[in-house]
């Protein structure tokens, strides 16, 4: 039974705590909190503020800090002999942080899955699955209409705000509109708060708007979606899901957590890993 810590408690952070429990092969052992405050309905689980305090070691650690945090505690865990995964979710950064993540994996003969959430994650399956049947198909990622949990954490991380819900609508053909609000601190500079949302890497790059607003609760709906189509010609295929946001994240990353124990020592992103690996049980049985 191998024993699995998860970092930060968020919502993708219980998730993936709820799953475990559902997990024959894996044991929840901790959490790792800044504050190192209880964690609720899990009152009965170890709560630290540095892994290694934990009463048992863990064997692989799950980390659901937001992706800008990722990184350098997921280098210092591997190098430590600790296998990881995450749920990074900044696309274009994901290649070079696998390339760093592989020396730190290496250096720790263990492994680690980065970016194995949704999207990128089980999305990014079936983008490459698409790619295999037309391979000069023309794909298109919609996501939405939805809270996405990645672009909210960044939002809540700017200066002058209290909290924040960003939600991201569909404009067809991998277009998205993202409307944020933002519940601003007292007395924040409103104008400078929207200028550091719009030109935040995670929002320059769509159409958004930000409003402000006294009560945040009424905007906050763990509930999403996304639509991927191929076309080629006269082909066509896609896929299509709705989904709770935190539950599908950590489901993939209790699942990523099984398959990583399975690889050779390096960093991995899902489409890399053999699906059977994903799944509980002995693979020529599942085979």
């Amino acid at each position: 039974m191998r024993k699995i810590a998860i970092i930060g408690a968020g919502n993708v952070g219980i998730a993936a705590a709820k799953a475990l429990l559902e997990s024959p092969d894996m044991e929840l052992c901790g959490f790792i909190r800044r504050g190192g405050e209880t964690v609720p309905d899990f009152e009965k689980i170890p709560v630290e503020k540095n892994i290694f305090d934990l009463p048992e070691k863990p064997d692989g650690a799950i980390i659901t800090v937001p992706s800008r945090f990722v990184e350098p505690i997921e280098e210092k865990l591997l190098e430590a002999g600790v296998f990881t995964v995450d749920c990074f979710d900044i696309h274009e950064k994901l290649p070079e942080m696998r390339k760093r993540l592989n020396v730190s994996a290496e250096k720790g003969n263990v492994s680690c899955v980065v970016g194995a959430g949704w999207d990128p994650g089980l999305d990014s399956v079936i983008r490459t699955l698409m790619s295999a049947a037309f391979p000069k198909g023309k794909i298109h990622t919609n996501f939405g209409p939805g809270m996405s949990m990645g672009h909210s954490a960044a939002a809540k991380s700017i200066d002058g705000v209290l909290d924040a819900v960003s939600i991201t609508s569909p404009l067809g053909k991998g277009k998205h509109a993202r409307k944020i609000y933002v519940l601003p601190e007292e007395n924040a500079d409103k104008q400078a708060v929207e200028h550091a949302i719009l030109s935040d890497g995670y929002f320059e790059h769509d159409q958004c708007s930000v409003e402000f607003v006294k009560d945040i609760s009424q905007f906050f709906n763990t509930k999403h979606g996304v639509f991927i189509e191929n076309i080629f010609e006269n082909q066509k295929m896609n896929f299509s899901m709705e989904i709770d946001n935190p539950t599908l994240t950590g489901n993939i990353l209790v699942s990523a957590m099984r398959a990583a124990f399975l690889q050779k020592p390096g960093a991995y992103l899902i489409p890399e890993i053999p699906p059977c690996n994903l799944l509980y049980g002995n693979a020529e049985n599942l085979v």
